[in-house]
C-alpha cells in the first residue's frame, strides 16, 4: 500500500507541461521587440510549476510551434508562488 501512495505522489509532481522544447520549436524564434509586418498566429500561456521562467518559456513556444508560428514575442512573465507564467503572443513572418 506504502508502494501504491509513494508512486501515485510521484507521478502526480512529475504530471504538466514539459519544459522540452520539441523539434519544431527549437526552430522559432524569440523576438526582442514585437515584429512589425507580421501576422498574429494567437497567445499562448508557458507555465513551469517549479518557477522556472526558461521552462514556461518553452512551454509557450512549444505551443506557437503547435500553431504553426515562426517565432513569439514574450508580453509577460508573472510570477505565482512557485508557478511560473509566461504570457506571449506567437507571430508567423515570412
Amino acid at each position: 500500500m506504502k508502494s501504491f501512495i509513494l508512486l501515485a505522489i510521484l507521478v502526480g509532481c512529475s504530471s504538466g507541461p514539459s519544459g522540452k522544447l520539441t523539434e519544431k520549436a527549437k526552430e522559432l524564434e524569440v523576438y526582442g521587440t514585437k515584429p512589425a509586418n507580421c501576422n498574429v498566429v494567437g497567445k499562448v500561456v508557458g507555465v513551469d510549476k517549479m518557477g522556472s521562467k526558461d521552462l514556461a518559456q518553452n512551454h509557450a513556444l512549444n505551443q506557437s510551434a503547435d500553431l504553426g508560428a515562426t517565432g513569439m514575442f514574450v508580453d509577460q512573465t508573472v510570477p505565482n508562488g512557485k508557478k511560473m507564467q509566461v504570457f506571449a503572443t506567437a507571430y508567423q513572418c515570412e
